[in-house]
């Protein structure tokens, strides 16, 4: 996931806490900005924000119309976690520092902006970015994982027969069924593309096979609006991903080949109408052109 460092402008503002409010309300808007740090001696001791100035006097000192407590974040930061910080300190804006130097700020608008470029529009789930970047990361960290890749059965039927407004509505339903089953702290989903859906857990790989099978039941246990059946296949790849480190491949290749694998047992599953085919052990192979 994409961090706050990039959301922060070259270009930071600050001001004294003996300065006026009204000095404070030139300089932002000035350089059309919505707050500034307030800081003494190079120490961070508050943030004065456009909301402060509109309910203080300009000839008021920023030391009194300042917010003290101040919440700030490493540059590192991830922007899902910036965006929880906000919404639990019901704030709009997050200090960026490194160490005890301020470096920026970020705020709320900024990070829902990009964090929308990294969200599927649709259903709200991950993109397939994030879900490979998080792959990524999984090998990199020396974890084992596996993909489950789901693919909606005749999801064309539906959008010939009912529409592709209602075909929308199944997507989204779908995607809050499998949200509902995975465990955020071993699991991330995605929209892979059109009515396909994937997941890389950390989940051993009989684990993993028992979560596909617990997402195929719950989409088909859903009772869907004129009794229309829905169904997924699920395929399953993972595994002994430390022979294929070992062998000299990147973890984003390993990534896309187990990706590829689950896709190919997901089409046997619905050729031999299972609910769940897991891949055969792994074998490397140059089979996937990446």
């Amino acid at each position: 996931m994409p961090t706050v460092e990039g959301l922060i402008s070259e270009k930071l503002y600050t001001i004294d806490p003996l300065a006026s409010v009204g000095r404070a309300a030139s300089i932002m808007e000035r350089y059309g900005i919505g707050s500034l740090p307030v800081v003494e001696d190079g120490k961070l001791v508050g943030i004065i924000t456009s909301r402060d100035i509109i309910r203080s006097h300009p000839n008021r000192l920023v030391a009194d119309a300042m917010t003290r407590k101040v919440i700030t974040v490493p540059p590192t930061v991830c922007l899902t976690e910036a965006q929880k910080l906000m919404a639990k300190y019901q704030i709009e804006r997050l200090v960026v520092t490194r160490e005890s130097d301020i470096i920026g700020i970020v705020t709320f608008s900024q990070i829902m902006s990009e964090l929308g470029k990294y969200t599927d529009n649709l259903t709200g789930l991950n993109k397939a970015e994030i879900f490979y970047e998080k792959a990524v990361k999984f090998l990199q960290e020396g974890r084992e994982i596996a993909i489950i890749f789901l693919d909606l059965d005749n999801f064309g039927f539906i959008n010939k027969e009912y529409g592709h407004i209602y075909g929308d509505n199944v997507l989204r339903q779908t995607a809050l069924i499998l949200n509902s089953s995975i465990d955020s702290n071993k699991d991330i989903l995605c929209r892979y593309g059109g009515d396909e859906f994937a997941a890389v857990t950390t989940r051993p790989l009989a684990e993993a096979e028992k979560l596909a099978r617990q997402m195929v039941l719950a989409l088909a246990n859903e009772n869907w609006p004129g009794k229309i059946k829905v169904t997924i296949s699920a395929g399953v790849a993972g595994g002994r991903c430390s022979e294929l480190r070992s062998s000299g491949e990147d973890s984003s290749y390993i990534v896309k080949y187990l990706v590829n694998m689950a896709s190919l047992a997901s089409t046997r599953a619905k050729k031999l109408k299972k609910p769940v085919v897991a891949a055969e052990a792994i074998e490397f192979k140059k089979t996937v052109g990446m």
